[in-house]
């Protein structure tokens, strides 16, 4: 059902992204053609039939380990800088009374260090958008590779979206990221999740479905991308999170215990989340971008309200 103000999308032109047309293994001689020149160390046909197999890719050598090394220091110094940095927030900073979805980075430097050494430890913090105040996550976020790599998997150019720094295990629900981004077309979206330390099952791994992104979108997501999590009720969220949860019990589930600098790229359907179990005093530092074609996020046509 559409409401009033909304775009129907069934009606929308659209341009499917290869993986999303009828017989996708039949473009890989294609993608193979464009892409294996301008990607010479990688063997493209390979990397796309594990895309359509399993949803997801591992890479390793991206990032020089210097380059890694640094941003993951600058992560924390966050906490200790002498200076405050305008339109810096740190998320899910608890401060013994209250969890702050977002605390302004002059309001964390401002505590004494006893109260911010005891926040740190307490909480499981996270900042968002760090690349455009820190030049070494700026670095890493406009990776050249990279970027040809995102490329290559949607046989079109891809361009890194959004940013999210992990310090600690997520222990975040089992989800899809299509379904709390608006991409146009469909499924026109790459997770990156890079290892900015090596990680260990204590320090909740990230968790993922190999082969879940093949089934289908959320029946009551029927309008997609006005019709998502960050638009739907209460209920259908709850909904959703069931439909997610039953799906993964037909699935496999594997823990990225990934090297310090691997990155996984993944699907937007492919089910992944947070390990149930992080040991305390364990960090599980990480860096999260998100691919999208140029015009790929649709978010400014989607009528609210919105949930965040």
């Amino acid at each position: 059902m559409v409401n009033a103000g909304e775009i129907d999308w069934r009606n929308e032109p659209c341009d499917p992204i290869w993986f999303e047309q009828r017989n996708p293994d039949k473009h890989i001689s294609a993608l193979v053609a464009n892409w294996q020149t301008k990607l010479p160390d990688d063997d493209v046909a390979a990397l796309a039939k594990k895309w359509l197999n399993d949803g997801y890719v591992v890479v390793d050598d991206c990032f020089l380990p210097d380059e890694i090394d640094r941003y993951s220091a600058e992560v924390d110094n966050a906490w200790y800088s002498s200076e405050p940095v305008r339109g810096l927030r740190i998320s899910d900073v608890n401060d013994g009374k209250t969890v702050h979805v977002h605390m302004a980075h002059e309001e964390l430097i401002a505590m004494s260090p006893a109260e911010k050494a005891a926040a740190k430890e307490r909480s499981n913090w996270r900042i968002g958008e760090f690349h455009l105040f820190n030049p070494a996550g700026e670095r890493i976020f406009k990776n050249k590779r990279m970027q040809l790599l995102c490329s290559m998997l949607m046989d079109r150019p891809a361009y890194p979206h959004f940013s999210l720094t992990f310090s600690k295990g997520s222990r975040q629900a089992l989800h899809q990221d299509t379904c709390v981004f608006h991409a146009w077309p469909r499924n026109a979206l790459i997770g990156v999740w890079i290892a900015l330390e090596d990680i260990k099952v204590e320090s909740g791994p990230l968790v993922y479905c190999p082969g879940s992104h093949r089934e289908p979108l959320f029946s009551e997501f029927d309008n997609y991308p006005q019709t998502q999590r960050r638009t739907a009720s209460k209920e259908q969220s709850e909904r959703y999170d069931t439909y997610v949860a039953d799906i993964s019990q037909r699935y496999p589930k594997q823990q990225f215990l990934a090297k310090k600098g691997q990155a996984l790229l993944w699907h937007g359907m492919l089910i992944h989340g947070g390990s149930d179990y992080v040991a305390p005093n364990t960090t599980r530092k990480s860096f999260v971008i998100h691919y999208m074609p140029d015009g790929g996020n649709v978010g400014h046509r989607v009528v609210g309200p919105f949930n965040w």
